[in-house]
């Protein structure tokens, strides 16, 4: 017995120090968050969804939620034509991001250069137009959610992928997290390098959804990527800097987590990117010849989506229309353009003699 009431008192006292330490693990987290919002919380908790993590971390339920049932509701419904209203929303991301930029510049943070543009603003900093710049990047990254909601409502699931909702999930918990503890030089460089890129960005989607006129246009999509995995190398470079710089004053941990997604972000973009161009690339370079004409299997160098060209007749032509739609059955061979017969009849109507240009 006595054994026995020694044991529980050693079992009592292992408790009642795992307790305290991890009252005392709490008590530090809670004195830090408190260090980094001295002199800020009044301010900004009467902002728009600032007052608590709820508001936010509501959304961000309801989100994911989403993404989970969104599918199932619409599998046996038409997808919901937006074209005009996702112009109005492309465009005001735009604005919104060009508006960011212009806060930025607005700062005056280039004053001792480039190198140390940031460290201005310590991360404690109470700059009043430094946390209107916080918020207004807060916003942009809230509002981005849509981006999925829209893909949810136009049935395009294959653009959920897991790459895109960790993206906006993580940009919208960072941002208000930033404004709500950290707003510093710091992270307004980081909102300007990924505020210009999306100024670019969603003026590409902008112009893909204004129709097939604006195609010619869009030949710089797969630079876009390209834009957004050097951004992501700048933001590493800076943030290493910084952290290891005296003369910049920031919160450690935020600069952790920050580094910390940057690299699973550019990770992710880099196998993004590696599918969608470089593997596309290399078919095609598969397909060509020495000469550059199409193979597939054909005798006469030339095919047409995979069947051989004498299976359709065709027609030269070296005027075409720049309106004419090229469906299946057209190709270009030694800078000719070959048109179906089909297309030739909607290009030209009645007034093409079809059957002499065969004979030709």
């Amino acid at each position: 017995m006595p054994c026995s009431g020694a044991s529980a008192v050693i079992r009592l006292n292992s408790v009642f120090t795992r307790v305290l330490l991890k009252m005392s693990y709490l008590e530090k987290v809670d004195s830090y968050l408190d260090s980094l919002k001295v002199g800020k919380s009044a301010m900004v908790d009467s902002w728009f969804m600032m007052s608590s993590p709820m508001p936010i971390l509501s959304v961000v339920a309801v989100y994911l939620i989403l993404i989970r049932i969104g599918p199932r509701i619409m599998k046996n419904r038409q997808p919901l034509q937006m074209n005009k209203f996702m112009a109005y929303y492309n465009a005001s991301q735009v604005l919104l991001a060009a508006m960011i930029c212009f806060k930025v510049f607005n700062l005056n943070l280039f004053r001792d250069g480039i190198v140390y543009a940031g460290c201005r603003y310590p991360s404690n900093t109470q700059n009043s137009m430094l946390l209107d710049l916080g918020w207004w990047y807060f916003f942009a990254k809230f509002t981005e959610l849509l981006d999925t909601v829209f893909f949810v409502l136009r049935k395009k699931n294959k653009q959920i992928t897991f790459l895109h909702v960790y993206h906006h999930v993580i940009m919208a918990l960072y941002s208000w997290s930033y404004l709500k503890f950290a707003a510093g030089g710091e992270g307004a460089v980081l909102a300007l390098l990924n505020s210009v890129v999306h100024v670019i960005m969603y003026t590409y989607y902008l112009l893909s959804g204004l129709g097939p006129r604006f195609q010619k246009y869009l030949w710089w999509k797969k630079y876009v990527t390209k834009m957004q995995l050097i951004q992501f190398v700048l933001m590493l470079a800076y943030c290493a800097f910084t952290h290891f710089s005296p003369r910049c004053q920031y919160a450690a941990g935020f600069t952790y987590f920050i580094c910390t997604n940057i690299t699973i972000f550019l990770f992710l973009f880099l196998n993004f990117y590696s599918k969608s161009y470089k593997g596309n690339e290399k078919e095609l370079k598969e397909k060509q010849n020495l000469d550059g004409t199409k193979a597939d299997g054909c005798n006469n160098g030339y095919s047409v989506n995979g069947a051989c060209g004498n299976a359709c007749k065709f027609a030269s032509l070296e005027d075409v229309p720049h309106n004419v739609t090229v469906p299946c059955g057209d190709f270009t061979k030694n800078g000719k353009v070959f048109l179906s017969r089909r297309t030739a009849k909607a290009a030209f109507g009645d007034k093409l003699d079809y059957d002499s240009i065969i004979k030709k």
